[in-house]
């Protein structure tokens, strides 16, 4: 008696089926690359029919989310300065008080970068800046981000900008590979496990 066995006429769980029916398996349309339900069967192999991002609007999009997220931290600054004249009425700031505002100041960056990514990595796979444009971030395997995955790329990206100047030109310099890479992916696409796509 042969033992049982998977008849390749059969989905196998968790695969993705194609829209002529199950056989050879094939990636999911971009459309839906990285949307819930469409993960690939491990049988598919890398999903290369579906459009990567260039380094030209990937920038652009980080431009858009720069200027977002510089407007969000002037009103929170503003915001801060004007409940500190209230509660202080008026008096004159300690020292630890303007080291502290300085600091957030020239050190905040990063970390206020970090939060923006992963929040919005985390729930709508994208930011602003690339809901803007059409782009999202997927996972390798053509799946949603995990919670680790938005995490990872987010602190890779974003922490190191907590150091002004030398965390800018590290950014700067983990995004170039995005010209030579087969699947455009900077270091912190690969640090993550993760490909920007059109979609």
């Amino acid at each position: 008696m042969s033992s049982p066995h998977w008849n390749p006429q059969e989905p196998r769980p968790g695969s993705y089926a194609p829209q002529g029916g199950w056989g050879p398996v094939s990636p999911p349309p971009a459309a839906d690359w990285g949307r819930p339900g469409t993960e690939l069967s491990p049988m598919a192999g890398p999903p290369r029919t579906v459009e990567t991002v260039g380094l030209g609007r990937r920038l652009a999009a980080r431009t858009i989310d720069y200027v977002l997220v510089v407007f969000a931290a002037c009103v929170f600054f503003v915001f801060m300065a004007l409940v500190t004249v209230v509660l202080t009425a008026g008096a004159e700031t300690t020292d630890a008080q303007g080291s502290l505002w300085a600091l957030l100041f020239f050190f905040g960056w990063g970390l206020l970068l970090f939060f923006y990514d992963w929040l919005y990595l985390v729930t709508w796979g994208r930011t602003i800046g690339k809901m803007m444009l059409g782009i999202r971030v997927v996972s390798a395997d053509g799946g949603r981000l995990t919670q680790g995955q938005a995490l990872g790329r987010a602190a890779f990206f974003g922490l190191p900008q907590t150091l002004p100047g030398v965390g800018h030109l590290f950014s700067l310099a983990e995004a170039l590979p995005i010209h030579f890479d087969p699947d455009s992916r900077a270091l912190h696409d690969r640090a993550a496990g993760t490909v920007v796509v059109r979609g």
